[in-house]
């Protein structure tokens, strides 16, 4: 019986330096994903690829494919940059933005978490990478891989690189990037200036977060020839899935919840977050006191994009998870005028001149969390924010229109969270 021919590239998935599996992707549009054998054979051992395959003893689970249909699965489609970024990437590899499988390709070396893409060639294929009856025809390359590729998801201008001698450079291939730095935006005035400021008033009432700075964009080197906002600074965030020796894997909470970018907002709550980090975590209560200080923290600040995406898990230890460093802590009330809605309802509620402790405390009933388990920090979120944030905000480089917005936005609150200026 002669075998089917299709046309079929497969790359080699990798976390870090060990080897997960394969992902074949047809030219019908038919996308495989294949465990390695070496991988499932590692037992508990194994380093997590994602939160649902986590501390997994059934090895059964693990040998049944991935399959999706023209678009990549989230685990591998949340890699890939969104709208302006991913047009550029798209522009940059010569391929059609919508070419998920090209573009992972092209940005494969670096990717966010320590994910590694690369592109195997035809003798370097185990069968079982493949469906049972294939037989490739010849690959031809699609595209040349850039030394300065980079992914990274998320829709703002950002770039990963590294810093020297106090200059940011790109990232390449001998040199992986370790600072995120976004630039400043042409339709959005001082984000840069909104995120430094942001994120330093949580760090003030406890949120743990990367180390962050404010740079010149004349010390960046390599940026690409487009436009950007005419400003002075723009902003760096250190990665949290980087160190100066190996790549430490991480991934967001669309990854987790299996929903592709475009849906990052969709038809959740708050309490879909609390409750994975309730029943899938080693060490959930400090995870969950982090998460509704967090929650508190963007309420308080006027954060109303912390949608799935803006929410990250961390292996540290190539295996357990915990929530990473807090990231993309933006005052959005700056740059809207009708929206007073966070990005999910909290105890079934949006609106943030609506929003009491009581809906915090109803989550909490919701998800069977004992709400002394997190009062205590809560209470002292609140209390530090309102006692800190006022003679902070006026020290921090937030441009004093957004500063004005700020003080205004506080007063529309409920008295529990309500800040006078």
């Amino acid at each position: 019986m002669n075998k089917e021919k299709k046309k079929v590239q497969v790359l080699e998935v990798k976390l870090d330096k060990t080897l997960v599996g394969y992902l074949a992707g047809y030219a019908d549009g038919k996308n495989l994903f294949t465990f390695a054998h070496e991988y499932i054979e590692m037992g508990l051992k194994r380093p997590t690829l994602t939160l649902n395959y986590y501390n997994q003893s059934d090895e059964n689970i693990f040998r049944e494919p991935i399959v999706t249909n023209f678009k990549l699965h989230p685990i591998f489609s949340n890699l890939l940059p969104e709208k302006e970024l991913k047009k550029l990437a798209a522009q940059r590899l010569k391929i059609a933005d919508d070419n998920e499988l090209e573009m992972l390709i092209g940005l494969g070396r670096d990717l966010p978490g320590s994910i590694v893409i690369r592109k195997l060639t035809k003798k370097e294929i185990p069968p079982y990478a493949l469906e049972g009856a294939v037989e490739i025809e010849k690959i031809e390359p699609v595209l040349e891989v850039n030394d300065e590729e980079f992914s990274l998801a998320g829709i703002m201008m950002k770039f990963s690189m590294y810093e020297e001698n106090g200059i940011h450079r790109m990232s390449k291939r001998d040199h992986l990037g370790n600072w995120i730095v976004k630039t400043p935006s042409i339709t959005h005035k001082h984000v840069p200036l909104n995120e430094f400021t942001a994120m330093k008033l949580a760090e003030a009432v406890g949120i743990s977060i990367p180390e962050i700075k404010i740079i010149k964009m004349n010390d960046i080197i390599g940026l690409p020839d487009i436009k950007f906002g005419d400003e002075e600074y723009a902003f760096a965030i250190k990665r949290f899935d980087r160190n100066k020796k190996y790549r430490i894997h991480s991934e967001d909470f669309a990854q987790i919840i299996e929903r592709h970018p475009k849906d990052k907002y969709g038809k959740y709550n708050y309490a879909t977050l609390a409750n994975i980090i309730k029943n899938k975590f080693p060490n959930p209560i400090n995870e969950l006191n982090e998460f509704f200080a967090r929650l508190v923290v963007n309420l308080m600040i006027g954060n109303g994009d912390a949608h799935l995406k803006n929410w990250s898990v961390v292996y540290f230890d190539k295996i357990n998870p915990k929530l990473s460093d807090a990231y993309d802590i933006v005052f959005t009330r700056a740059y809207t005028t009708t929206d007073n809605s966070i990005a999910f309802n909290i105890g079934g509620e949006k609106e943030t001149s609506k929003l009491e402790i009581a809906h915090f405390k109803r989550m909490a009933e919701n998800i069977e969390l004992d709400w002394k388990l997190i009062e205590r920090r809560i209470s002292n979120t609140i209390k530090d924010a309102k006692e800190k944030w006022p003679k902070l905000l006026i020290e921090l480089p937030m441009h004093d229109s957004q500063k004005e917005k700020m003080r205004e936005y506080w007063k529309s609150l409920k008295p529990d969270f309500r800040i006078d200026s």
